[in-house]
């Protein structure tokens, strides 16, 4: 039996609307199968959606029903770039009707309520918890970071509970909620790697080969500098739930709830894992899906780049030439983008050759295989694994910038 207060009650009822009636009976069924005994206020919701015919429709039918969006509700990419629609396309494809649906999706979504991010970094422009915060987001690499880096609390729920929690402001207390939940039940020692000598792509092998080794585990991960930056955190969070189902880490000192590693155990004492620079340089061919040189495409941006990463590569590609044949695709949100061209940085990677793109995802929806594109170097795991229907290479930054420039992949 779900406990619900009069407020939810009449939520559940239906004198709040059809849809807030429908967000919450659907969550008091996830709920009861969870064993959540109550309700609890979310802060903060990200949501999602396809570029079909039937999304819009059941927005139409939200809609109807009333549905508002109770806390503070941020929005996924949106799957289209509309300044450049017809290079970029959509992993559906770049028929106008594509086109038509997204702008139907994204004026419906803001009847709702939702902040227009289209991005995968909420949590860096504006939708930044505290902790103990409660949320519902989409995007397994941001709900790694909300609860590791944050704080925060959430699940990796699905798309529809995403959505029942924004409408309803609620959500069951369950799972990672719960702080009994969150305790590691295994410690990761990094301490034999020499930190100094790793790149941004070592950051991402290292976390690719944790999240294999512990699977379904909470780590703590020690032996680790004591100053982190928010990149090798991003780099840290991003690959866990990629090859494991790890929904957050504990980095002693640093993670809100863990001061201690006696903390972060619940004064347990699980197993260790020691880690080295052969687990590292293993997880790269693991990561990369192909050999050989060949590149048609260097991709940037799963998840979003942040403002330092992307000054990084208009830097690394100053009075330089993108080779002809490869594409070069920086992705990023809205608001980055608006920035990165007061400061010249896009028009520095476009000079060069590149395309500095936002509201696409470089994972999951990359629409790489629609413009032909075969086989792309990446520094990012995530956009390794996912991004469909391309082979990968995988390694540094200046790797693939440098293959952007050469035309051929000298990377690991």
């Amino acid at each position: 039996m779900v406990f619900l207060t009069k407020e939810e009650e009449r939520m559940f009822d239906g004198e709040y609307g059809a849809a807030a009636q429908e967000a919450m009976r659907i969550l008091v069924k996830v709920a009861e199968a969870y064993g959540a005994e109550r309700m609890v206020e979310a802060k903060s919701a990200h949501v999602a959606a396809g570029l079909f015919l039937e999304e819009v429709e059941w927005y139409e039918k939200l809609i109807q029903g009333g549905a508002r969006f109770r806390c503070f509700t941020t929005r996924h990419p949106w799957g289209i770039d509309y300044e450049h629609w017809e290079e970029v396309g959509t992993i559906y494809g770049n028929s106008p009707e594509i086109k038509q649906l997204a702008e139907q999706i994204f004026s419906y979504s803001l009847k709702m309520g939702v902040i227009p991010m289209g991005t995968c970094i909420q949590y860096l422009l504006g939708d930044f918890l505290m902790p103990g915060d409660v949320f519902s987001w989409t995007g397994s690499a941001g709900v790694v970071f909300a609860n590791s880096v944050l704080g925060a609390r959430g699940n990796m729920d699905g798309i529809v509970t995403n959505y029942c929690v924004a409408i309803t402001g609620r959500a069951p207390e369950y799972g990672l909620l719960l702080k009994e939940n969150r305790k590691a039940r295994i410690v990761v020692d990094c301490s034999k790697l020499d930190f100094k000598e790793l790149s941004d792509a070592d950051w991402g092998a290292l976390a690719f080969h944790v999240g294999k080794i512990v699977g379904t585990e909470i780590p703590a991960l020690v032996g680790l500098p004591k100053k982190l930056s928010l990149e090798q955190l991003r780099a840290i969070a991003s690959p866990l739930h990629v090859s494991g189902a790890i929904p957050m880490f504990h980095i002693p000192g640093l993670t809100p709830e863990a001061p201690t590693l006696e903390e972060a155990c619940g004064g347990e004492r699980p197993e260790k894992i020691q880690v080295d620079a052969s687990d590292v340089r293993a997880a790269y061919n693991e990561i990369s899906t192909t050999g050989g040189d060949r590149v048609d495409m260097v991709n940037f941006g799963c998840p979003h780049l942040t403002y330092s990463e992307i000054r990084e590569i208009a830097s690394m590609l100053e009075g330089k030439k993108v080779h002809d044949g490869v594409k070069l695709w920086v992705g990023t949100s809205y608001q980055v983008k608006v920035v990165a061209d007061k400061a010249g940085w896009t028009q520095t990677i476009e000079k060069a050759g590149g395309l500095v793109v936002t509201n696409i995802c470089m994972g999951p929806g990359a629409p790489f295989a629609a413009r032909g594109v075969k086989v792309v170097a990446t520094n990012s795991p995530r956009s390794a694994y996912y991004a469909p229907g391309v082979e990968h290479l995988y390694g540094s930054t200046r790797e693939c910038i440098q293959a952007a420039i050469t035309g051929e992949w000298r990377g690991k």
